[in-house]
């Protein structure tokens, strides 16, 4: 019997020589394991760590819900400069004006509110914009070159004008989007307009020829020059140029013209747009456009802030 404690002993030792090295390994990777996670908690208080896109179940037990991704998304404000070139050319004045002159060299610069939404844009713009077209002669379509063509000078003529657009927006690649909208608005005209009759026997051939078809109190005006304009000057209905009926083919004399819409300086504003918009750094795009607004078409564009 004491042989069979003696040996049940020794086998009970060896065990425990076994056991006890196993159990500090365990206990020793455990430790190793919690104290990141301690730590990560420690950093977070109030927050259980868990990696991301594991499932956690709601506190009402109604079934598992993904974790949400943090996404930063882009602010819906900007502010944008527009910088535009317009044209009025002679053809889309066709449909009121047999003889006329253009506009080549207008242009515009503006400033814009835009607040984006989902698949368009609200686009709040003010905008000055110069329109000195060419002086030459104008003469009513149907009416009588004899009679009704005047020699017409546009004198520091242009507007300021606001509108509110709405702005359709396409994405065609991750850095670039196609644009297309329209918007209403009103401007002020500013500058001003001046005409004299043209009667030396204007014909519907030289009707568009100010050294043909001219005032005879003037005389041929093959362009404007300074001369040219005081000599306009010197034969003004009144002293001060104001609006005269005394303007006729038989005594022509230089006036201001004051017939812009709605009898007063105040015009009406259509914007319409097609153009791209492209990204050039996480909060700053750049625009090209093209549309009509105001009188005429314009070409431009600039760059655009999110904030």
């Amino acid at each position: 019997m004491d042989m069979d404690k003696q040996t049940q002993s020794a086998a009970t030792e060896r065990v425990r020589g076994m056991w006890r090295p196993g159990v500090l390994a365990t206990a020793g990777a455990l430790f190793l394991w919690a104290m990141p996670a301690q730590a990560q908690m420690l950093q977070a208080p109030g927050k259980a760590s868990q990696p991301s896109g594991w499932a956690t179940v709601s506190p009402t037990g109604q079934g598992a819900t993904s974790a949400p991704s943090s996404t930063s998304g882009e602010s819906p404000h900007a502010l944008a400069l527009r910088a535009r070139w317009v044209t009025v050319p002679g053809w889309s004045l066709g449909t009121f004006l047999a003889t006329n002159t253009q506009l080549n060299d207008g242009w515009g610069l503006g400033l814009e509110y835009l607040y984006r939404r989902t698949g368009f844009d609200v686009v709040v713009s003010l905008d000055y914009s110069w329109l000195n077209a060419a002086a030459g002669n104008f003469l009513g379509k149907g009416n009588d070159p004899r009679t009704e063509n005047h020699y017409v000078v546009f004198d520091k003529l242009g507007a300021i004008s606001a509108d509110v657009s709405l702005i359709g927006h396409w994405n065609v690649a991750s850095w670039m989007e196609i644009r297309f909208g329209a918007g209403l608005g009103l401007g002020v005209a500013l500058g001003n307009i001046y005409q004299i009759t043209n009667n030396s026997d204007c014909t519907l051939e030289n009707a568009s020829d100010p050294s043909r078809c001219y005032p005879k109190p003037v005389g041929p005006i093959p362009e404007l020059t300074d001369v040219k304009r005081d000599e306009l000057i010197g034969k003004a209905c009144e002293p001060d140029l104001r609006d005269s009926t005394k303007d006729t083919p038989q005594s022509p004399c230089y006036r201001r013209v004051e017939s812009y819409p709605m009898n007063a300086r105040v015009v009406p504003v259509l914007n319409t747009l097609l153009g791209v918009r492209m990204k050039a750094h996480k909060n700053v795009y750049f625009h090209v456009e093209t549309g009509w607004r105001l009188v005429g078409f314009y070409f431009g564009g600039g760059p655009e802030f999110r904030f």
